[in-house]
């Protein structure tokens, strides 16, 4: 078997082209990804600078005055009529709007002032703002007899941005949260027949958990990258069988006395070599040119090898199923078609090309899976929590999948009788 492995990875080698493509293409798009990217979600972020104009046509104390007209006339007792309108006194929609905005959480990086529509919508335009809120007329009167009266609004909170940016995505995922939040709790209030008091304003800012660190966008392009190119080792090492498939080297080994077992057995192992060193050498690289790991002790990359050496073991385990099938498949091409597919699905359900929460939740238990999902997944619980106990039963389900795909390779293996 000795000399099958030094076969491969010989003829691995001498394909200089493959070898510096499998290195420098993962690096390249991680540093391109992490480059892109590093505006939206890098620590540029949290110096957000966001111009917001709100312009206050609503009158509030007419709209109250007109409120209170309506229960005045409603068939209702004299106390009931007196309790609705003392609870609508407390509630000023304009005021909850501007005074969020002046929150200490959120006055730091959202600047706003309040004009007139004209002057608005002119600076806008200019990019002297990012966008404004209009609070319209009758504004006040619609809330109260939406939520007093269960009455349809009329009018409606409008937000006006010149063109599509992070900071107008901002304002508009601030505004949307904070009304949500209001309707939440005075939904709630009305159902449980408590009074109506003063909403609790959302609050700005990021929540930290103590003891767990985050898991950058900058790591996750890493390793969801670096794994990704991996899987492709798999095909790659499969497919070079063709060329020996083609000038009778496999026929000439089973011919001789040579177990056929050693032939896969060498193409399997010298693969889980490929895989591990450019794992090694894509994590380095990528760490040293954009410090993706700082300041992490050694106990951490001590377990992102273990991390490795298992996710390597599992792809060297997919290619011995491949090389098999190669060796079966006469068509070549349908073989190679059918392995990228493979591959591509992997990817697709493991969050190689994007964060699996987006999809539905089968297909994110099926990604968990799979050897490049659960390898991404335990290697972002392991940043986080840094805890041995998380990588044990990960590490066994890889293992097991590389003993399930070598029986399967063995079992199916050409033989002489087969040959």
């Amino acid at each position: 078997m000795r000399s099958f492995l030094r076969k491969d990875l010989l003829v691995f080698w001498r394909d200089r082209k493959e070898v510096l493509i499998s290195l420098l293409a993962p690096i390249l798009l991680i540093v391109v990804l992490n480059f892109a990217f590093s505006d939206l979600f890098g620590e540029d972020a949290e110096g957000l600078d966001i111009d917001l104009g709100i312009v206050l046509e609503d009158d509030e104390s007419l709209g109250f005055e007109q409120f209170t007209e309506i229960v005045l006339g409603m068939d209702l007792s004299e106390e009931e009529k007196e309790a609705m309108i003392a609870q609508a006194s407390s509630i000023s929609p304009g005021g909850l709007m501007t005074s969020f905005f002046s929150d200490p959480e959120l006055s730091g990086w959202i600047t706003t002032r309040e004009l007139s529509e004209v002057d608005a919508k002119e600076k806008v335009a200019n990019g002297d703002l990012d966008a404004f809120v209009k609070i319209p007329d009758g504004f006040t009167y619609d809330v109260l007899s939406q939520l007093m009266l269960d009455q349809p609004a009329e009018n409606a909170l409008t937000i006006q941005i010149e063109e599509q940016s992070t900071e107008s995505d901002t304002i508009h995922n601030i505004i949307s949260n904070y009304l949500d939040t209001l309707n939440f709790q005075f939904a709630l209030q009305g159902v449980t027949d408590g009074e109506l008091q003063d909403p609790i304003l959302p609050q700005g800012g990021r929540e930290v958990i103590e003891g767990v660190e985050s898991f950058g966008i900058s790591q996750y392009f890493t390793v969801a990258m670096s794994f990704l190119f991996a899987l492709f080792i798999a095909s790659t090492v499969a497919m070079k069988t063709t060329t020996e498939k083609r000038e009778r080297v496999f026929n000439r080994i089973i011919l001789t006395n040579s177990n056929p077992i050693s032939f896969l057995m060498g193409k399997t192992i010298s693969t889980f070599c490929f895989v591990w060193l450019q794992l090694m050498i894509v994590f380095t690289v990528s760490h040293l040119l954009l410090d993706v790991f700082e300041g992490k002790a050694m106990a951490f990359w001590f377990g992102a090898i273990i991390i490795i050496t298992c996710f390597s073991l599992a792809v060297a385990g997919l290619s011995a199923v491949f090389t098999t099938i190669t060796l079966i498949i006469n068509n070549t091409d349908a073989a190679n078609g059918a392995f990228n597919l493979v591959i591509m699905l992997f990817a697709a359900v493991g969050g190689n090309f994007f964060p699996t929460q987006g999809l539905p939740e089968w297909l994110q238990k099926i990604g968990e899976w799979t050897p490049n999902g659960l390898s991404l997944s335990v290697f972002m619980q392991w940043t986080q929590f840094g805890d041995f106990q998380t990588l044990i039963i990960p590490m066994v389900k890889l293992f097991v999948f590389f003993v399930g795909c070598l029986l399967i390779g063995i079992v199916l293996f050409p033989r002489r009788g087969r040959a």
